[in-house]
């Protein structure tokens, strides 16, 4: 790691070191030296004339001259034994201290301390390609060295212990057996300088395009081979260039910008225009940040406004998608990887979130089909503090490899959102449905009064029906009111009165009451309600005839609000999708742990004002006991009830079918002094949704910190064998007749009424002529 050398005993440990190149080998000392404030009347100790000799044996002090502020760069071999004079104006080891060089070091200046942007001739490697016809002007012919002042030959004891001179190189040349550290990646800044390291050369010319871009100038390649690269601006009387090199074309080993001269001439003489460096992968380098944050819409419009406004570059459409491409590829990862990164994911979050469950199934030739998860803190909270009713239903992916997703959602005491489980499929099918139910069960398993509810997908019903062999099953009456204005297409007038009574009809709690809204029925539309009672089963969509308790979930929108917040993310890669389930779900379990902590009423706030209200309401009725338990109620009014407080029952089905007080039951408590809080099921109070979110969701961290067994390290799962349809990929589905959407109303062009076009237009014009 680098260390400060700030004292003697820092510089003994070095020195030290050094002197074991065998078993420690090469180690680069960076130094900077400034000048030391003189005191008056005091010559200062370093001025710009001063000389600096290191591990030097010959004290040949007019050869080098060390600037006011520089950077040093020691020589790679090991340093010798004359310790005891640095240079020859007596400075010595004790002299060496934080006043005169105080030492700075960083990651770039780990290999490449050097700063200085002069445009020298005399830097390059002595090991250029066999190619490569470029010469030193610093070298011979006969390609000995020289020395810069006066050309004079370096005697070869000299020059086999040559260390690299700041003023005669400005970049490092690193010795043979000596390769970039795994941990250079590319500059860390916008601009580039000398001694800027780049692990790839492709990473170089990146970033040159994004400062060309920045600054509005355009370059040309005129060399480019395994250890050279040069480029020139493309105004051929500007003089601005750059050169970058490396020692072999061995991997890791890094390209070091060696020279370059950053003074533009030419004037802006290149129209912005005709820029080559107007590219897709150069503008989503430069958006890519826009995209950290998964709930950021950035869309390729505004792309071309954000370019227009402050680069002054305007990009085509085409050119602002493919850029959003880049950007998101950069941020979020490659959709292929996405997947093979599922086992890896799986596991760590498996092992940082206990109890939590997750299935990845593969074909024959690893090809992804499905992955299911469950976190262990939605399975807990549902074991034991949720109410028993499920909602399922699936929507279509808008990545690159589409599929499915479907979700297992549930609501809690207070009636929020409750995700339990969710499935990423290839496609939605029979298959993947039943696949998804028996992971599901395998979760829960068969719990007392499991409700699981959806719309009329065949393939849902015959996967429940299947896995879950005392579960019941119930259908979303929103999706049968769709189902019938697509399939009798009634009249405006008519489906006004129609939609209100069905919905009365399907949240009705009494028999008589279903019966008297279902006769309603049948007297506006005879086909609509034969459609109900014998095709779909009034058992399956009305509240009053369903077998099981289905509480107030009489539809799936718990699902469809899970699908609708997913809508952005679901436009992620797989692994980045999954995750931002779980990030979501951290949130919620952090945030409604202390909302619920901190309520002062012993039912959850939306259980107490429902109960509040029908408090209000009992106020006013009037109790007339039975027996000991049973009581008639009445008034209110409301219709006359028959409330058994010890069965927790009333004629009115309120009570049982919600498990919460009705009003009735109320006012019977209210008179016999009862109380009516401990008759409402356990599921609504504080305590309850508490510990329904008290295990906290836990992060997976990040994944080079990931620990991973080599078994799953070696697991490869690919992408799903359907190949991605060419062209953008449709983010918008086509609405079906029986969704209520604003859709655009036609107006003829030829008798200007609504409801046709000018084409199918049949009305007669009267005649303008005379």
């Amino acid at each position: 790691m680098p260390m400060d050398i700030c004292d003697d005993e820092m510089v003994r440990v070095v020195l030290h070191m050094a002197s074991d190149v065998a078993n420690v080998g090469c180690i680069p000392i960076f130094v900077t030296t400034s000048p030391r404030v003189p005191s008056e009347g005091i010559e200062p100790h370093v001025d710009t004339e001063t000389s600096f000799r290191a591990n030097m044996s010959g004290p040949d002090n007019d050869e080098e001259v060390l600037p006011r502020t520089i950077s040093l760069q020691q020589y790679y071999s090991p340093i010798h034994n004359n310790y005891d004079n640095i240079d020859d104006n007596g400075v010595t080891l004790q002299d060496v201290g934080a006043t005169i060089f105080p030492i700075t070091m960083s990651l770039e200046q780990r290999y490449s301390p050097y700063h200085n942007n002069d445009f020298r001739d005399n830097d390059d490697f002595n090991n250029e390609t066999e190619g490569d016809n470029f010469q030193h002007e610093d070298e011979c012919e006969d390609n000995t060295p020289v020395n810069n002042r006066g050309n004079r030959h370096i005697p070869s004891m000299v020059r086999s212990r040559r260390r690299i001179d700041p003023l005669t190189s400005l970049a490092p040349t690193l010795p043979s057996n000596m390769v970039a550290p795994s941990f250079v990646s590319s500059c860390d800044s916008d601009d580039i300088s000398v001694g800027k390291l780049f692990a790839e050369k492709n990473e170089l010319i990146l970033q040159l395009r994004k400062v060309a871009f920045r600054d509005k100038f355009d370059f040309k390649i005129v060399r480019s081979t395994t250890t050279r690269f040069e480029a020139h601006c493309c105004s051929e009387s500007c003089k601005w260039r750059i050169r970058a090199t490396r020692s072999s074309n061995e991997q890791n080993v890094p390209w070091v910008v060696k020279r370059i001269d950053n003074v533009h001439t030419c004037h802006n003489e290149v129209l912005v225009d005709g820029r080559h460096q107007v590219r897709s992968r150069v503008v989503g380098h430069i958006i890519a940040e826009k995209y950290i944050q998964d709930k950021r819409i950035y869309t390729p419009n505004d792309i071309r406004a954000d370019m227009q406004q402050e680069y002054g570059v305007q990009l085509t459409y085409q050119q602002a998608y493919r850029a959003r491409e880049v950007g998101l590829e950069i941020v979020r990862g490659n959709p292929a990887e996405s997947y093979n990164l599922l086992p890896k994911y799986s596991h760590v979050l498996t092992t940082t979130n206990e109890g939590t469950v997750t299935h990845l199934e593969q074909d024959g030739d690893g090809n992804f089909l499905y992955y299911f998860v469950a976190l262990g803190s939605s399975i807990k909270g549902f074991m034991q503090y949720i109410r028993p009713v499920i909602a399922v239903d699936g929507t279509h992916l808008k990545g690159l490899y589409h599929g499915s997703m479907f979700m297992a959602t549930c609501l809690d005491g207070n009636n929020q959102l409750y995700p339990l489980a969710i499935g990423i499929m290839d496609s939605e099918n029979n298959d993947a449905w039943e696949w998804f139910m028996m992971k599901l069960h395998g979760v829960i398993g068969d719990r007392p009064e499991l409700v699981i509810i959806s719309d009329r997908c065949t393939a849902i019903r015959r996967a429940v029906l299947k896995v879950f062999h005392n579960a019941t099953h119930g259908v979303c009456f929103y999706h049968v009111k769709g189902n019938i204005k697509s399939q009798f297409r009634m009249s405006k007038a008519l489906w006004d009165e129609f939609e209100p009574a069905f919905i009365n009809t399907a949240k009705a709690y009494g028999h008589e009451e279903f019966k008297r809204q279902l006769e309603g029925l049948w007297m506006i539309h005879s086909g609509a309600a034969d459609y109900l009672e014998n095709n779909v089963g009034t058992c399956n969509w009305a509240r009053s005839q369903f077998e099981g308790r289905r509480y107030n979930i009489l539809t799936t929108n718990i699902a469809e609000s899970v699908n609708a917040f997913m809508r952005e993310p679901r436009k992620f890669l797989v692994t980045h999708l999954v995750n931002h389930f779980r990030k979501t779900l951290q949130q919620w379990f952090y945030d409604r742990k202390i909302v619920a902590e901190s309520m002062t009423t012993r039912l959850t706030t939306w259980a107490d004002e429902i109960v509040t209200k029908r408090r209000t309401i009992a106020e006013r009725m009037i109790v007339r006991p039975v027996s000991p338990h049973r009581f008639q109620v009445i008034g209110g009014g409301l219709k006359e009830g028959l409330v058994d407080l010890q069965k927790r029952t009333c004629s009115c089905r309120v009570f049982q079918l919600d498990q919460l007080v009705c009003a009735h039951a109320i006012a019977a408590c209210l008179t016999h002094r009862v109380d009516f809080i401990n008759l409402c099921s356990d599921f609504y109070t504080t305590e309850s949704l508490a510990m329904a979110y008290a295990q906290p969701v836990e992060p997976v961290g990040d994944v080079a910190d990931w620990e991973v067994p080599d078994e799953i390290q070696e697991m490869q799962v690919h992408p799903p064998v359907e190949a991605p349809p060419p062209g953008h990929r449709k983010e918008l589905r086509i609405t079906s007749a029986s969704e209520d959407v604003d859709r655009r109303t036609v107006r003829c062009g030829r008798c200007h009424e609504l409801g046709h076009n000018r084409k199918r237009c049949k009305n007669p014009i009267a005649s303008t002529r005379s």
